[in-house]
């Protein structure tokens, strides 16, 4: 089974990402203001869904490839620091996201689309979360664990944001959301080189 040390150090780098202001988000605070905090809350519920449906592809798949190739974790280790210290520093450098993604239907429903076509949920899926999988466990049962982990994670986050539509959306300003950003990124920048450490040297 995970490790308890291994869980923490994924909810700490998954505050960092849950928590950084995104295409999910945007469309919650959009949804939140001009309809109703109920629908802003439809799309975190929608959102969580969504990442119910690729915990469960991506824990099939990585599971195979292991089964195929038991090497493959430590492959998908390395590229998964790399994606985490790319996120990181694409999070200090990138543009605050304030329109979303224009998904014609239902606030749930454009909650699970957005995930669902979000690419960078599957990469992290693919490449993160196997990073804290111990190879002489069942690699399956722990990425579904290791995905619901993370599910809550996010969902915490969106929900505040629902909450605190009004203030991100109105009140607060870009550069308060920058520092947001910043601060996400660098706490990923130094996850990476902790986790690259830990394992390695």
């Amino acid at each position: 089974m995970v490790s308890s040390s291994a869980v923490i150090e994924l909810i700490i780098l998954q505050v960092s990402v849950a928590f950084s202001p995104g295409l999910i988000i945007a469309l919650i605070v959009n949804e939140s203001v001009q309809k109703s905090r109920k629908n802003g809350l439809q799309v975190a519920g929608g959102a969580a869904t969504g990442a119910i449906f690729i915990t469960i592809i991506t824990a099939g798949v990585v599971t195979f490839v292991f089964n195929l190739i038991p090497q493959i974790l430590t492959i998908i280790y390395i590229v998964g620091i790399i994606y985490i210290i790319y996120k990181g520093v694409d999070t200090i450098r990138s543009s605050i996201e304030t329109q979303s993604k224009v998904i014609n239907s239902g606030s749930f429903n454009a909650g699970m689309k957005l995930n669902l076509i979000n690419p960078k949920m599957w990469v992290f899926y693919l490449s993160v979360l196997p990073i804290f999988v111990t190879e002489s466990g069942n690699v399956f049962a722990q990425l579904i664990y290791l995905g619901i982990v993370t599910i809550f994670v996010n969902l915490i986050a969106d929900v505040s944001y629902a909450f605190m539509s009004s203030y991100f959306f109105q009140t607060s300003s870009i550069k308060t959301k920058k520092l947001i950003n910043t601060i996400s990124g660098i706490c990923l920048v130094l996850i990476g080189i902790y986790l690259f450490f830990s394992r390695f040297l």
